[in-house]
């Protein structure tokens, strides 16, 4: 990241400083149009506050990109975007003619969801939209979540057992995943690994103990003789 992504504030005009520290006034004003049911006017906020992002960086609303931002301090943020872009692809999947934004919103919203803390609940989330048989265009929607499912570097369990990936251990999962998820029950079972592991992990947070025993006894040989038993396929 260069030093000017870096430091955007140099060198800003006044004006664009400004509308960047009231950014978040106007994106609480979408989310009460949005909430109330008014999408036009809430679309029109959400815009508006992508575009002063965009000005801020230096950049148009359709380069925003994740690699603008700084991944520690601007987390926040950024999951604020995947949830804007999310509200816009919802409310552009209601009409024929916008389908293509709807379509590129979705591509915007999984780029600021993949490898970052908020993924699993961004994919649940469309995951339960999906299930709500509400999106118009379901194909695209699906297959935003499989991007989200398949793309994501994140193996819960797997990086739990080896974070430092030793005996290319999660190389060799990864790729498993992407050649299962072509199957229903391949995608099945990635979903919902993708679902309960998180959780099961949290559990085990809570007793260091226990978790350092389970850890070193049970899931590092069972994951790494999971994956040398994948290699033989």
């Amino acid at each position: 990241m260069s030093d000017e992504t870096e430091n955007p504030e140099e060198q800003i005009p006044e004006n664009v400083a400004n509308a960047y520290k009231d950014r978040l006034k106007i994106l609480r004003h979408a989310q009460e149009y949005s909430h109330a049911g008014e999408i036009p006017k809430a679309v029109e906020k959400y815009t508006h506050y992508l575009g002063i992002l965009a000005t801020y960086y230096r950049t148009e609303e359709a380069r925003l990109s994740p690699k603008l931002f700084d991944q520690d301090k601007n987390l926040t943020e950024m999951l604020l975007i995947s949830n804007v872009y999310w509200d816009l692809a919802k409310s552009y999947d209601r009409s024929p003619r916008l389908q293509g934004e709807c379509v590129r919103c979705l591509q915007q919203f999984v780029s600021f969801s993949l490898g970052y803390k908020y993924q699993h609940v961004n994919a649940q989330m469309l995951k339960k939209f999906l299930r709500s048989k509400k999106a118009h265009n379901k194909k695209a929607f699906q297959q935003a979540l499989d991007r989200l499912n398949v793309e994501s570097k994140a193996c819960y369990i797997a990086t739990h057992a080896f974070p430092n990936d030793e005996y290319l251990v999660l190389t060799t999962l990864r790729k498993f995943k992407v050649d299962i998820y072509r199957y229903k029950l391949g995608k099945l079972f990635v979903q919902n690994y993708y679902h309960y592991s998180p959780k099961f992990l949290a559990l085990l947070s809570n007793y260091s103990r226990t978790n350092n025993f389970i850890n070193k006894f049970v899931i590092r040989p069972f994951v790494y003789t999971f994956a040398k038993i994948v290699e033989l396929f």
